[in-house]
């Protein structure tokens, strides 16, 4: 059971209403998610939210399709329900068919050895508080990521643990469908 009753658009802080339309300019389900209403009976924590999703677009250098992957490989590493979900639907409008997506969040590989050496850096630090292994980090470095860009890493993969903390502090009950074969 939810601990956090989602709200009618109504009864939405007026604070929270330009934010929530801000979301909806660039919509994922076309329609504002429970976890997104939820957020919204508190202004700061959706003001919290937004301001992570508003930054890695305006400032972020990597592609969709790496930051994508990175949101899904840290939505599989986190292991919360809908975080998985909600990431996985995210790589797929991003291009990712759902068996690719399937492989690299599982860690069976994208067939792209840069970029799992860049989920491997992901997969660790979500798995570990943020500890990455020093053979991990330079296997990334050797396959010519930046330190610049596992460093926007990071922004991606936030992303997804503050939905997941949320989502499982708030019982948020699952409204986005699935992509994913195994979940069908």
């Amino acid at each position: 059971m939810t601990r956090i009753p989602v709200p009618a658009l109504d009864e939405i802080p007026t604070a929270s209403k330009e934010l929530l339309e801000w979301i909806m300019q660039t919509p994922l389900t076309e329609k504002v998610l429970n976890m997104q209403a939820q957020l919204a009976v508190a202004p700061a924590t959706l003001e919290g939210y937004v301001a992570l999703r508003r930054t890695s677009e305006e400032h972020g250098t990597l592609d969709p399709k790496t930051r994508t992957a990175v949101l899904a490989m840290s939505g599989a590493a986190l292991g919360a329900p809908y975080v998985e979900r909600l990431t996985a639907r995210i790589a797929s409008g991003a291009g990712w068919q759902p068996d690719e997506i399937v492989r690299f969040t599982e860690g069976l590989g994208s067939g792209d050895e840069k970029l799992d050496s860049l989920l491997g850096v992901v997969g660790d630090a979500c798995k570990k508080l943020g500890l990455v292994e020093d053979a991990t980090w330079e296997r990334a470095a050797h396959n010519g990521w930046t330190t610049k860009q596992l460093t926007e890493s990071f922004a991606y993969f936030s992303i997804a643990f503050y939905t997941a903390y949320f989502t499982n502090t708030a019982a948020t009950e699952l409204d986005v469908p699935s992509v994913l074969p195994t979940e069908a």
